[in-house]
């Protein structure tokens, strides 16, 4: 099944359909007079990023959508927006297929330990103004087998959860309501995004390790603050709000 332009013609934000593109989120860096609220999305990238620089594999079966917010705030009141775009992809998975996936702090959504989408957010100046650009990949009726073996090892899709296949418009089109939903709350709604987030968030009770260029301190996840910084103990009983860096789960995705 194919993305349809015309699936979206009662979508709350402007939805253009791409047939390919490199990246989403880079193709919305390319559109510099683009409105509040746009959306891109396509079946393919073929050059898809994730966090950290790290290439996002992107291909046919999977929906992969960004969309550009400009929400008149400064950087440091948008802290929660990863968070809050991970509550809407979940909100809108179980709106589309009945299936409420957890989060793996800080940016990926996960089913039964596997990795079904992954989210990154953006920061740019666009004409003077601060813009976020969201992009969002969903594993959805991905063929598994043909993914890279690191990949494969630790991914799942919507179309393996649910044993059957899903219309990627119907899955596009929950996104962009839910993505519309959480761009109303924002600002006004962020302590009862952030409750949903901390409840779902699979990481909080497990022991992390906390990875900063070379250095990786064990520590144990105790919650989720009001910005999404995980908050940790620990080896030697002192806490912190761990806000960046790469936090990996014990015995998630074979990190360890």
């Amino acid at each position: 099944m194919q993305l349809r332009q015309d699936a979206f013609s009662d979508s709350p934000f402007p939805v253009q359909v791409l047939r390919e593109t490199d990246s989403t989120n880079d193709a919305l860096k390319r559109m510099r007079s683009a409105p509040h609220g746009t959306v891109l999305v396509t079946g393919r990238q073929t050059k898809g990023r994730g966090r950290l620089g790290r290439s996002f594999f992107s291909p046919e079966g999977g929906v992969y959508l960004s969309v550009l917010l400009k929400p008149n705030a400064p950087a440091s009141e948008l802290l929660h927006l990863t968070a809050m775009a991970a509550v809407a992809v979940r909100r809108a998975i179980n709106d589309c297929c009945g299936v409420a996936p957890d989060i793996k702090w800080t940016n990926d959504l996960v089913y039964g330990g596997r990795k079904l989408c992954g989210i990154l957010t953006e920061l740019v100046r666009q004409e003077g103004a601060l813009c976020a650009i969201i992009g969002i990949g969903v594993n959805c009726s991905t063929d598994l087998a043909q993914l890279p073996p690191e990949v494969r090892d630790v991914a799942t899709s919507l179309r393996k959860i649910t044993g059957r296949q899903i219309d990627p418009n119907d899955l596009a089109r929950c996104m962009v309501r839910r993505l519309f939903e959480m761009d109303a709350a924002l600002l006004t709604e962020k302590k009862a995004w952030m409750a949903e987030y901390a409840a779902a968030c699979v990481t909080v009770g497990k022991p992390v390790q906390v990875v900063s260029g070379a250095e990786r301190r064990s520590a144990f996840a105790e919650g989720i603050d009001e910005n999404g910084a995980l908050l940790v103990r620990w080896d030697n009983g002192e806490t912190a709000a761990v806000s960046t860096g790469e936090v990996s789960v014990r015995g998630m995705y074979g990190y360890i």
